[in-house]
């Protein structure tokens, strides 16, 4: 793909990147840093997490790591008080981590629907209130993951939806709320992305259905979620708040994704 920002167009701004060990969010903080921010990730995995130090450093880019657990609000928090402190700012929050599984809604346990919920709709709350007085400091800028079609459904995803939509409406809300801050915030929905942790949940049956539902007929590139994530931190999206942003090849327009069977009626 062709990058399109200019060169240091992020220089000295500071990033925090959940999820940042793999896949979008790995792809977001390269990106980030190698316009010139400096990125703070997070994630589950050490090692994961050294991999995508090493690939920015590689690039002469800046970027600190912690092992944080998003779902644990006490440990989330305090990440992100270290984040903001030193400088007393945070310019840009990515809230890329997220996860889910497929199965039919009658096949959701209340155990698995809540897991969905506490990390892809809770934990987001969460962490993006303890940033609030940082990016409050910084009239910055947050940019939740959510999916392509939040707002049409999606078979064989009821919790997940259910979530992002919960984000979705808290983004906008937020994005009222925060105005007079000075803090804008949006929600991008990726369609198709081929990463380990999306082939590990789906199988590649379901992934042959979701790019065969992609009008423009491919997956969505990291690397392309990546820009558009930076361009939301850039002054050439000041007015840009409280928005999804679907980059998913047109996938959004059609049906909903028949990725499970629909039950006998």
């Amino acid at each position: 793909m062709t990058a399109v920002l200019a060169p240091g167009v992020l220089a000295g701004r500071l990033a925090v990147v959940t999820g940042a060990g793999s896949g979008i969010g790995r792809a977001i903080a390269l990106r980030l840093a190698a316009l010139g921010a400096e990125v703070l990730g997070c994630g589950r995995t050490d090692e994961r997490l050294q991999e995508t130090a090493r690939l920015v450093a590689a690039a002469g880019g800046h970027f600190r790591h912690a092992v944080v657990n998003v779902r644990d609000q006490e440990a989330a928090a305090a990440f992100i008080r270290s984040a903001g402190e030193p400088a007393g700012r945070i310019d840009l929050l990515v809230n890329n981590a997220g996860g889910q599984f497929f199965a039919p809604a009658t096949e959701i346990s209340a155990r698995g629907w809540a897991a969905v919920l506490d990390l892809n709709l809770t934990a987001v709350f969460a962490i993006t209130r303890a940033a609030h007085p940082f990016l409050a400091a910084a009239r910055g800028a947050v940019v939740n993951l959510s999916l392509s079609g939040v707002d049409r459904g999606s078979m064989g995803m009821a919790h997940s939806i259910a979530a992002r939509a919960g984000v979705l409406a808290m983004t906008r809300t937020l994005a009222l709320e925060w105005a007079p801050a000075g803090i804008r915030l949006n929600c991008i929905g990726p369609g198709t992305v081929v990463t380990g942790g999306l082939a590990g949940e789906a199988g590649q049956a379901i992934l042959d259905r979701l790019i065969a539902a992609t009008p423009l007929g491919r997956p969505t590139l990291p690397e392309e979620v990546a820009e558009l994530t930076a361009f939301l931190a850039t002054p050439a999206a000041a007015m840009i708040t409280g928005q999804l942003l679907q980059i998913d090849g047109g996938a959004h327009l059609g049906p909903g994704l028949h990725l499970i069977e629909a039950p006998p009626s």
